[in-house]
């Protein structure tokens, strides 16, 4: 049993999984124990730490174990849509099995799911509004998830739910109070710096079966293992550096140095700005992952992002307000939307930095060229 997101959001592929013993090792402790009852796992790190390969390494030992298992993703252009993770992972699955629910809780359910709004005949409506209409809405949500649970067990994999609507995390924060009486893992993943308040409580809330994997950058002994016997010490060090250990840009890096990173003494530092304006340089997965996180800001934001990213690497509010022609009080308030979304990053000294150095080569090379010339000339 699988979701329209099941195994299309594989990372790594079968690039080797360096660094990551003790996380697969938790995953193993949390699979075992589902044969005993609910569970909550929950996957955090920033973009490009490996969370999906780890979540579809979880979906490889549910099928070891012939758990069946169902996953879906909240999508940054979908918040609007209620339950849209859940939905992505169960609707296919509604759609080929007849549930042993009531009418009444068929149609309820309905309301979110549109294989079973199509099963009723009934066109789906919105979802209930009232505190109690909501409450019912989860209790029967829980009872469908027993019911997929029967005979086998169920493994409900979300990803990305740093873009999940209010309705899902609700919904979730429900399963982790009144947990399905069945043996139902829920594994969600998440990047920190992006979350509301209530996704990162859920797993405390969840008790003694909620479990945390918190997917660290890699250290220089496993760059230096994922980079293999070809790159020198230098070059290993000189990549480590520049990367932050971020295995998604770690891959990038040593692509944009085209197989010669440059040693220590000359400083990756000073290629990645010489080639600042090269986009060619970034391979196109990693380009468009970043084209598509900076064309959902509002555009005061991405027109900041673009100043600041003229101005520096770690720049000074006011210059980047200069660069990108903006007024002082729209352009701090430019700068809040592009913290919350992760793009920049407070500095010491009343300075930002962007989370990565990738991040400000797409924001830079995504600016027309006669802007960027004036840009320069205005800082």
């Amino acid at each position: 049993m699988q979701g329209r997101a099941a195994r299309r959001a594989g990372g790594s592929g079968n690039a080797p999984l360096v660094g990551r013993r003790d996380a697969l090792q938790e995953i193993e402790r949390v699979l075992d124990a589902a044969a005993g009852g609910y569970g909550f796992l929950a996957v955090v790190g920033e973009p490009g730490a490996g969370k999906t390969r780890l979540l579809n390494e979880l979906a490889d030992g549910a099928i070891a174990r012939k758990l069946p298992f169902a996953a879906g993703r909240a999508a940054e252009f979908e918040q609007e849509m209620p339950f849209g993770a859940v939905v992505d992972a169960l609707d296919d699955r509604l759609e080929e099995h007849t549930l042993g629910l009531p009418a009444g809780a068929r149609r309820l359910l309905g309301t979110v799911f549109p294989a079973l709004a199509d099963l009723t005949g009934e066109p789906a409506v919105a979802s209930p509004d009232s505190h109690v209409a909501r409450y019912q809405l989860h209790r029967t949500v829980r009872h469908l998830l027993e019911d997929l649970a029967e005979p086998s067990g169920l493994v409900l994999i979300l990803d990305d739910l740093h873009w999940a609507d209010d309705a899902t995390i609700e919904l979730l924060d429900h399963l982790v109070r009144h947990p399905p009486r069945a043996r139902v893992l829920v594994a969600v993943a998440y990047r920190p710096a992006q979350a509301s308040p209530r996704l990162m409580a859920l797993v405390d809330a969840a008790g003694p079966q909620g479990v945390r994997v918190t997917v660290d950058p890699l250290t220089q002994s496993e760059v230096r293992e994922l980079l293999g016997p070809d790159m020198s010490h230098a070059q290993c060090e000189a990549l480590f550096k520049a990367s932050g250990g971020n295995p998604f840009y770690l891959e990038a890096l040593a692509k944009m140095a085209d197989g010669a990173a440059p040693v220590a003494g000359n400083g990756l530092d000073r290629h990645w700005e010489k080639g600042v304006a090269n986009l060619t340089e970034v391979p196109p997965a990693v380009r468009a992952a970043l084209q598509v996180e900076l064309s959902a800001l509002p555009p005061h934001a991405l027109q900041m992002a673009r100043g600041a990213a003229v101005a520096a690497d770690v720049f000074e509010p006011e210059l980047a307000a200069v660069a990108a022609e903006m007024e002082p009080g729209e352009a701090l308030a430019a700068l809040d939307v592009l913290t919350a979304h992760d793009v920049v990053r407070a500095a010491p000294g009343g300075r930002f930095r962007f989370r990565h150095p990738l991040v400000r080569h797409v924001a830079y090379a995504s600016t027309a060229a006669g802007w960027r010339i004036a840009a320069h000339s205005r800082v």
